[in-house]
Parts: C-alpha cells; structure tokens; sequence
C-alpha cells in the first residue's frame, strides 16, 4: 500500500443532537459560525463552520439530551469569549450565565468557557497550551494552607465545573474554620464569595462578605488585584 495516500476509507463526525435544526444555526450563525448545510426533509441535519472546522447537528426525536457537547482548541479562547459575549448581548440585550442557551463566566486568569447553545449542547472552548492543565492542577497542590487550597477548589468548580453552589459551600466551609490564614487569602476567599452571590443571587451572604472584607487589613493596590482575577466590584 502507497504509503503516501491521503484517500480516508473511515471518517468518524460526531453529531449533537437539537430540537430545531433551523434555531439552532442560527444561534451559531449570531456567533460567527457559517452554515454550509441545512436540510428540513425527510430529516433534520445541518452543519456550522468556522476557522475550519465543522459543528454536525440532527434533530433526533426522543433522544435524552442531558448532557451532549465537545471540545473546540482555539489559539486564544479570551478573544473569543469577548467576540461571543458581545455578539450575545447585541443580540438577545444580555450575556445569559444562567438558563438556555447561557455562556459561563470568565475570570481573567482562566483559559476555558464554556457555550450552551439552544439545545442545550455544551461546547468547551479551551485555549491551546498547556496553562488549562495547570490551573486544574492547581487545586492538588499539597503545599497550600487549608484555605488556598479550598480556594483553587472553588476556582475548579467555578471555571472547570459550572458549579456555582458547589464553590459556593466550599468557601463558606472554608472560612468558617479559617484559622490562621493570611490576610491575603482571606480576602480572595471573600472576594471569591461575593462573586459567586451575585451568580447565585445571595445578595445577603454578599453583604455579609462584604462586611467581613472591609475588616482586613490589606492595601488598596493588593484589593485591586484580587479583585481584577475574579472580576468583582466590591
């Protein structure tokens, strides 16, 4: 056999289910993505491209869509959180976090998001490198106090996870029994918390963070850099 030959005999294209063919690429359509195949008769299929490469989509009756999705490496995946966000908000008047479809938050440090289109598939956009694998490391970390460690816990179900309730109950488990910490990373933890009430729509455990916050002692630059890395007001 020519070694050489590119001819494929096998070619294996993933497909994600929805329940409207035409909403569906036209919700990729919004984000950039170019449909180059749509058919409505005698079944539902149709393909999004962008950069090269191809989202597959079928309607299939009586399919459990809990749970479909893929990954998509992309060089920077920030740019692209930014482009999508912004394209969201000009299109439906907001960024949706929560409900469907929903785009997950993006701290400044993270280096994956996460789409749900409006059937509900998941599509993870990561960056390339090997950065996304540290921060998922991060959390294993042995040599960290109790509560950093409860910190880069809460960042994984937060950023890694979609979890927001989890994070949430591993923060307060963790400054509730904080010890002796530094009051570094007892500000990053409330920090951190605060963030994670205003997903969670807490604004009672926010002021009450909020409250405990104002009691450490720490500089306003050291503030402000905590609060650039999880995006809070505070």
């Amino acid at each position: 056999m020519n070694t050489l030959q590119t001819k494929k005999e096998w070619i294996t294209t993933p497909i994600l289910p929805c329940s409207s063919i035409e909403e569906t690429l036209a919700f990729w359509e919004v984000l950039g993505y170019r449909t180059t195949y749509k058919l409505t008769r005698p079944y539902q299929y149709g393909i999004s491209e962008r950069g090269g490469y191809e989202l597959h989509f079928a309607r299939v009756k009586g399919m459990n869509t809990a749970y479909s999705g893929c990954l998509v490496t992309v060089a920077d995946a920030r740019a692209v959180y930014l482009e999508f966000t912004g394209k969201l908000k000009a299109s439906l008047g907001r960024v949706p976090n929560t409900g469907i479809p929903r785009i997950s938050r993006m701290k400044p440090d993270a280096t994956r998001f996460t789409l749900t289109d409006v059937s509900g598939n998941s599509i993870i956009f990561v960056s390339f490198g090997e950065k996304d694998e540290e921060v998922w490391q991060h959390a294993d970390n042995k040599n960290q106090s109790p509560l950093q460690k409860s910190i880069a816990v809460a960042a994984r179900f937060r950023d890694y996870k979609n979890d927001d309730v989890a994070a949430a109950k591993t923060l307060d488990a963790a400054l509730a029994r904080r010890g002796n910490e530094s009051n570094a990373d007892i500000a990053e933890a409330l920090i951190l918390r605060i963030e994670l009430a205003g997903a969670l729509n807490e604004p009672e455990r926010a002021a009450a963070c909020r409250s405990q916050l104002e009691t450490i002692s720490l500089s306003k630059e050291e503030l402000n850099v905590l609060k650039l890395k999880h995006s809070v007001a505070v």
